[in-house]
């Protein structure tokens, strides 16, 4: 076999006219790996009792670990708004974006999740609407790069191969939680720093709720350490997971609106037939 022969097609791009593809799922997979704050309940090896922990858990591949503590450089982050759909078993998301102060396209087909803009006396709204708005949440969604502080396997074995920076995406929920985050950022870009070149420690506290317990994460100023090769490869990576997720909303809300579209795009539509091969 001649191994020195090129391959081309006159006019076309090679891979183009061999019309090999990634797969879907090859394509849009990331090095993102999902942090997600918790309580964990676990025993105490003095007392014997189990106890509710705050705890972080990272899921990279097959693994789940946890840790009480994580450093933080963080490179990107956008809001949303969210809300379970118990009917459909789902949760329910706006686009992502820098805030929320304007009308976002949703998964349901509708702006905001039907949450309305802002309400000048809440007070004078019926209690169903009240509810209705309370059940509707804020998110941050906060990516970048972490290392865990003494990581460990469910039971408490400790975790190897979590030494180094790991690029991960978290999302932030609670009032508490969101605010101590934006006051460790804000003092560093009052510095004129970014928060991916200062570190940030990230910790956990358990706190009482009337079915539960949740967690509130605490934040301080870690060290500058400036920024560090393959973090352009990450900021990439960070933007990407952000655009295709969005695509993914505005497509749900695009077929939730198809009925609504003007008769030229539906021309259009209905002028797409199915191709069959023929043999």
């Amino acid at each position: 076999m001649n191994n020195i022969t090129a391959l081309s097609v006159d006019n076309m791009n090679l891979a183009d006219a061999m019309g090999f593809q990634i797969s879907a799922s090859s394509a849009q997979k990331n090095s993102l790996c999902r942090v997600k704050p918790m309580i964990l309940q676990e025993i105490n090896q003095e007392t014997k009792k189990i106890v509710s922990s705050p705890v972080f858990q990272m899921k990279r591949d097959e693994e789940e670990v946890y840790c009480r503590k994580m450093i933080v450089r963080l490179f990107v982050e956008r809001q949303r708004w969210e809300k379970w759909d118990s009917a459909a078993n789902t949760t329910q998301r706006t686009v992502m974006a820098a805030n929320l102060k304007s009308d976002l396209k949703d998964s349901l087909g509708t702006f905001n999740l039907n949450r309305g803009g802002f309400v000048e006396d809440f007070n004078a709204l019926s209690e169903d609407r009240k509810q209705f708005i309370r059940s509707i949440k804020s998110c941050k969604v906060m990516m970048g790069m972490t290392t865990l502080i003494e990581p460990f396997y469910e039971g408490g074995e400790p975790a190897t191969g979590f030494n180094e920076e790991t690029p991960f995406i978290m999302d932030v929920k609670n009032r508490d939680s969101k605010k101590n985050i934006q006051h460790s950022v804000e003092k560093l870009m009052r510095k004129s720093l970014t928060p991916a070149e200062h570190t940030i420690t990230l910790t956990g506290e358990a706190k009482d709720m009337p079915n539960g317990k949740y967690i509130v994460i605490h934040s301080s100023l870690g060290d500058l350490i400036g920024f560090a090769d393959g973090d352009n490869d990450i900021l990439k990576d960070c933007v990407e997971y952000v655009q295709r997720s969005n695509e993914y909303i505005l497509n749900k809300w695009d077929e939730a609106n198809v009925e609504n579209l003007s008769s030229e795009d539906a021309k259009i539509i209905n002028s797409i037939v199915d191709v069959q091969e023929v043999d």
